[in-house]
């Protein structure tokens, strides 16, 4: 299933958030830039346009920096600034909270094993592990 298919069953959902899931290498950028350049929707890198912003900072920033984007998609791949070592935040919790004003399509580096949703992170202090048992999010393996 596709991009396009799979952002049209979030149209009524509370969290509009369709999670790109798959290991290192197996095509979740490629995916992205793909619907990236048919729909000409850009893809934000997060760690460049909020490098120097703290962690307790980044969701009012985003907040306003949303209010400026006239999108009906934000496409999301690089955001390593959500889970350095110093952060706060929670990645599943702050993407699915975007997600309550605008459809988000993120990049997820990790699987789904036993109703568990791993996130791997290089640069954090380890690795990152959700339920998704009652998850209100769609996804897409790839």
């Amino acid at each position: 299933m596709n991009i396009s298919q799979r952002i049209e069953e979030l149209s009524d959902a509370k969290h509009k958030l369709l999670l790109i899931i798959g290991q290192p290498g197996s095509g979740k950028s490629k995916m992205i830039r793909h619907y990236s350049e048919e729909t000409g929707i850009p893809i934000v890198d997060l760690d460049k346009i909020f490098i120097n912003t703290p962690s307790e900072q980044l969701m009012h920033e985003m907040k306003n920096f949303l209010s400026t984007y006239h999108q009906k998609v934000l496409l999301l791949d690089n955001k390593k600034i959500l889970y350095a070592k110093n952060s706060q935040i929670d990645l599943l919790a702050f993407l699915k909270e975007l997600s309550e004003d605008i459809i988000v399509v993120a990049t997820w580096n990790g699987k789904i094993e036993d109703g568990q949703l791993f996130h791997f992170c290089k640069d954090a202090p380890e690795d990152l592990i959700y339920s998704v048992e009652k998850e209100d999010f769609k996804y897409t393996l790839c």
